[in-house]
């Protein structure tokens, strides 16, 4: 796609152009901590650059190939995933002490990702219900967000239940306009509040810990380390805030770990000179994202995955080797302001 194309590449638009100068920024960054910074060995890899080059790449294929938004591409993400959800249900693996009650969903897939693919699927099939109608789809698209709320329990994972909601309000507000917006959520969190019985006695039965985990967030503010992460990383950026200090913690908690969020990783890494591009880019890929949700444009469930990403990058995932929050970032910059339009 990218060779079938570069013809244009010149073409760029504002969004466009804010991408490539962010994700330039942050490339010459991480080849400067992994080659020319003096850390520690283990302090950075190569394989980290190339991972981040080929976000690049696939960022470039995702813009020129808008087949993406075809009912061939979802249709084949939604059962892809949904068998591979299946398969997890019945061989995942018990996560070693002193994570009780989380499987993996195999010997690659953390407990972490398995639960963000449970959140993807409820996702997807609730766009699917709402706008990609077939026979049978009011029976098929509620059993498949079944299964990605039982893959989020046995995960155990806390992070795709609060992703589903956020995300889900993001949608029904875009979707339906303010005043409704409102009613969708309340008419949803009363259905939530009256089935909580329901999804305890579903959580015990696959021997998930997620809702003593939420209880615990809850009540006591748990939040795994992540906020001494936070400060940390924070005061990585403190140190050298213009230009960056690294691309991982380079000392204190958490050392060699990335920072759990997107914006702190972005300002730790690149600075305010590129951390500030970052957020103006975020900021015009979220309005976008909404005018997209708004007007119905075939490439709203892409949508829903991307805010996935974002939100579940505000508390984990790392961003140097998000590749799929790069490649959905620029393929939502790279849509056409009149192509925003209402096709149902």
């Amino acid at each position: 796609m990218i060779v079938l194309y570069s013809k244009k590449w010149y073409y760029l638009n504002w969004g466009e152009q804010l991408f490539v100068f962010v994700s330039a920024v942050y490339l010459i960054n991480i080849f400067i901590d992994i080659f020319w910074q003096n850390y520690p060995v283990g302090m950075g890899n190569p394989i980290d650059l190339m991972g981040f080059t080929l976000s690049i790449l696939i960022a470039l294929a995702f813009r020129y190939d808008k087949a993406f938004v075809s009912n061939h591409s979802f249709f084949f993400f939604l059962i892809s995933l949904a068998i591979g959800l299946v398969i997890a249900f019945f061989l995942a693996k018990e996560s070693p002490f002193p994570l009780v009650g989380r499987y993996d969903a195999n010997s690659t897939v953390n407990t972490i990702n398995y639960g963000q693919m449970g959140c993807a699927l409820s996702l997807v099939s609730v766009y699917g219900l709402l706008n990609r109608p077939f026979k049978y789809s009011k029976l098929i698209y509620p059993l498949l967000f079944l299964l990605g709320i039982i893959s989020i329990m046995k995960a155990g994972s806390r992070s795709p239940v609060v992703v589903l909601l956020a995300v889900s309000v993001f949608y029904f507000f875009a979707k339906a306009g303010f005043m409704k917006g409102i009613i969708l959520v309340s008419c949803t969190a009363l259905i939530f509040y009256f089935s909580i019985g329901i999804l305890i006695e579903l959580s015990e039965a696959v021997g998930s810990s997620i809702v003593t985990r939420l209880l615990s967030a809850i009540e006591t503010g748990e939040t795994s380390g992540r906020d001494n992460i936070y400060e940390n990383a924070i005061g990585q950026f403190l140190d050298s805030p213009f230009f960056g200090n690294y691309y991982l913690i380079p000392s204190g908690i958490a050392k060699g770990y990335y920072p759990h969020n997107f914006f702190i990783e972005a300002f730790m890494t690149v600075g305010i000179f590129g951390g500030i591009p970052y957020v103006v880019m975020v900021a015009v890929t979220m309005v976008k994202s909404y005018k997209v949700l708004k007007n119905r444009h075939p490439s709203g469930w892409i949508i829903l995955l991307f805010l996935q990403i974002l939100i579940f990058g505000m508390f984990s995932s790392s961003l140097y080797s998000s590749q799929d929050f790069w490649a959905l970032s620029f393929f939502i910059l790279s849509l056409k302001e009149e192509s925003l339009v209402s096709v149902s």
